[in-house]
């Protein structure tokens, strides 16, 4: 009798042992579930869906039965490292998507394993509210866009204007900058959904740094994706032939203005030349 009493409690002890060890279990499986999201939802969604359809990037549903853990933790903690490697993934994933890389989001190691846990085969396909839906909601003006991109209208979080670093058709003369490339057929090469996406985080190397800190408003991001959609429909123009014709034009201006000050210039040193050479005759 006094033996049947032990044994049920030191069952009744161990029963409550293994439930408060699943729990705890559970809480941080939970825990790391909701971290996940939050990164998920805050620099991820902008590019990516679970189970949305692809966007700048692939979709990510079943990605982690697809890709090892491995790989996936190397390309979300450092992609520029794994393209430069060569790696022969990270090299398809570059040509499927034109050419748009994954930039470094600065994760710790802690939030990829948390973004895996969120991605992975456990998470419903449902994905979270993206961006791409929200921006949709606003009415995009060509007009207000146009100010924006030539830095008429200033951004609202303090961007820099998009001609200090790309050119677009069917603005002024003399254009705008070569730093980064020409969007006049960004829209229908890359289409309204990629657009969207891009405009929404900007993932790119050097416009991260940049805006990292100043993102687009929505209205922002509307007006300038309205205006991007207008000058697809234009032909390419070239500026360089004005340039050249500006350049040759400045020189012959200045041309003249040599002949015409040059010959001035002599006959007045003559004349001081000559007035000093009779005024030491003058004295001798």
């Amino acid at each position: 009798m006094g033996n049947s009493r032990i044994l049920l409690r030191l069952f009744g002890a161990l029963s409550i042992l293994l439930f408060a060890g699943l729990h705890s279990e559970l809480r941080a499986d939970q825990g790391s579930l909701d971290k996940g999201k939050m990164i998920f939802e805050t620099k991820c969604s902008p590019c990516h869906t679970i189970g949305g359809g692809k966007r700048v990037g692939p979709d990510l549903k079943g990605v982690t039965e697809q890709r090892s853990r491995d790989w996936l933790v190397q390309f979300i903690s450092n992609p520029e490292k794994m393209f430069q490697a060569g790696d022969p993934i990270a090299k398809d994933l570059l040509s499927k998507f034109r050419g748009i890389k994954m930039p470094d989001l600065g994760l710790s190691p802690q939030e990829v394993s948390d973004v895996l846990s969120y991605v992975g085969p456990q998470q419903p396909a449902s994905g979270a509210s993206t961006a791409r839906e929200e921006v949709a909601a606003a009415a995009g003006n060509l007009q207000g866009g146009k100010g924006l991109f030539i830095g008429a209208i200033p951004f609202r979080n303090g961007g820099p204007p998009c001609i200090s670093c790309h050119d677009v058709s069917g603005i002024p003369f003399p254009g705008g900058g070569t730093l980064g490339p020409d969007l006049t057929v960004a829209y229908s090469k890359f289409g309204a959904a990629t657009m969207n996406s891009v405009l929404a985080s900007l993932p790119f190397p050097t416009m991260t740094p940049i805006f990292g800190n100043h993102p687009l408003t929505q209205q922002e991001q509307a007006d300038l994706e309205a205006f991007f959609e207008k000058p697809s429909t234009q032909p390419l123009t070239n500026s360089t032939p004005i340039i050249m014709l500006s350049e040759i034009g400045g020189f012959f201006v200045l041309m003249v203005l040599v002949w015409r000050i040059w010959p001035r210039r002599l006959h007045t040193v003559r004349r001081s030349l000559i007035e000093q050479a009779m005024g030491r005759g003058g004295r001798s």
